[in-house]
């Protein structure tokens, strides 16, 4: 979009710093720990890559695809009943 200013590398330091690490990996099956590395490695084709989609302004469809599992509620009885579970997406890291 054209009044969306680009992202500078310490904005893109900040977010890649966020995500906590041991959590569970979206479908393309990448960890937080490895996202971080790589941009360790390589901070300004990374912060290039996501400037470029801004400018394009739209993602890739294959970054909008979750993996879906279900969460059972504790101190629920019925295991079998539907409702005593909850959707939890795992997207892309």
């Amino acid at each position: 979009m054209p009044d969306d200013r680009a992202f500078t590398r310490e904005e893109m330091t900040q977010v890649i710093k966020g995500p906590k690490q041991k959590k569970a990996p979206g479908p393309n099956g990448i960890i937080n720990e490895i996202v971080k590395l790589i941009f360790k490695a390589i901070p300004k084709e990374i912060t290039s890559l996501y400037n470029e989609g801004l400018r394009k302004g739209h993602l890739p469809a294959n970054s909008k695809i979750a993996k879906v599992i279900l969460g059972f509620k504790p101190r629920m009885e019925a295991v079998s009943d539907p409702s005593k579970y909850r959707p939890i997406s795992l997207l892309k890291t």
